[in-house]
């Protein structure tokens, strides 16, 4: 297939963030020309993405045969709202453009990961590595991230940054409800940005989840930060708001196994549902047109969102981009469990 190629320099493509992202309004010559230039500098990081992908996921398959591996390409608001949000971020330096991710069953697998990666042989250069297990985010995210500037053979990527995150089950499920409940609650929950009651449940749950891997779920049960979260949980109402957020999925063809195929996601947020486009790997350039195009169609329109990915399948598909099927289920067995041990150390007391 032929991999797109940045058709702009990198000035070009830090003016046109700038432009996109300025509270002064451009022209629409100019407000035209920028988007452009934003779809070519994103639509240029497949081919950095896919040459990764194969190394990351031998890595990844060594450690958990059962492993989730899957790449995406920033959706354009997400793109928007991080040169807003940040001072001093500049599109041309934007190391998530272009992204993979890893999920394995535990934390240990997540650092085996993680280590095999680090240490093994790739032409590509380790830019960065965030440790949030270590040092959580602010909104209580947890997970290990690397940032690889692509350094292959094509010389027309050698500008192109790739970030990867490595998460564990518990860590993954956290992080898509945060998403989900973000989505369809019309809030940046994700940036550490909206209603105070959501973010606060969402940092205590990040502690009690991180009690659940380290085995420490009863022993902490009557700490101050799990018993607000579980006053969080019943005040929120979350548990039934999950399961009323389950969409419908409408897809076309059946899994292909082991071919990385293109899935356009596009999450109708008012109707519950969701539908999804399939694109083979020569097809990458009608997927990413289409990609703009519904972008550029759902701009103004809160109720729908859209999204580029790629995977082997659509049940890996569904595994690591379960955000977007609405799907918490694995969160809410996690908060079931925490309810159920509080129960429980209750009843001992008494």
């Amino acid at each position: 297939m032929a991999w797109v190629e940045l058709k702009y320099s990198k000035k070009a493509v830090r003016k046109a963030g700038d432009r996109l992202s300025s509270k002064n309004i451009p022209s629409v010559r100019d407000l035209i020309e920028s988007i452009q230039v934003l779809h070519n500098w994103r639509a240029s990081h497949a081919y950095p993405i896919q040459s990764m992908l194969v190394y990351f996921r031998s890595k990844a398959y060594s450690v958990d045969p059962n492993a989730v591996v899957v790449q995406r390409l920033k959706r354009t608001p997400s793109i928007l709202a991080k040169l807003t949000r940040e001072h001093g971020m500049k599109l041309d330096r934007m190391e998530d453009v272009g992204g993979c991710r890893i999920v394995v069953a535990n934390i240990s697998q997540v650092y085996a990961v993680r280590d095999a990666i680090v240490e093994g042989r790739t032409r590509n250069t380790l830019r960065r590595q965030r440790d949030y297990i270590k040092k959580p985010k602010e909104s209580g995210y947890r997970g290990i991230h690397l940032v690889y500037r692509y350094n292959g053979i094509k010389t027309a990527f050698k500008a192109h940054s790739v970030e990867l995150q490595i998460r564990s089950k518990v860590q993954h499920a956290w992080a898509t409800a945060v998403e989900v409940v973000g989505t369809f609650t019309g809030q940046a929950l994700k940036a550490s940005q909206g209603q105070n009651e959501w973010l606060e449940f969402f940092k205590l749950a990040s502690i009690a989840f991180a009690d659940i891997e380290t085995r420490n779920l009863a022993r902490n049960a009557k700490t101050p930060d799990r018993l607000e979260l579980i006053s969080y949980i019943n005040k929120l109402n979350v548990i039934p708001r999950l399961r009323a957020f389950a969409v419908s999925t409408n897809h076309l063809g059946k899994d292909k196994k082991h071919r990385n195929d293109y899935f356009l996601l596009t999450l109708e947020i008012d109707k519950s549902n969701i539908q999804v486009r399939r694109y083979t790997p020569d097809e990458f350039d009608q997927a990413t047109k289409d990609y703009a195009q519904k972008e550029k169609a759902f701009k103004n329109n809160s109720d729908k969102d859209v999204v580029l990915v790629a995977a082997e399948s659509l049940h890996g598909l569904k595994k690591a981009y379960p955000n977007y099927f609405a799907d918490t289920a694995e969160f809410s067995k996690n908060l079931e469990r925490i309810l159920e041990t509080n129960e429980k150390s209750q009843k001992e007391e008494t």
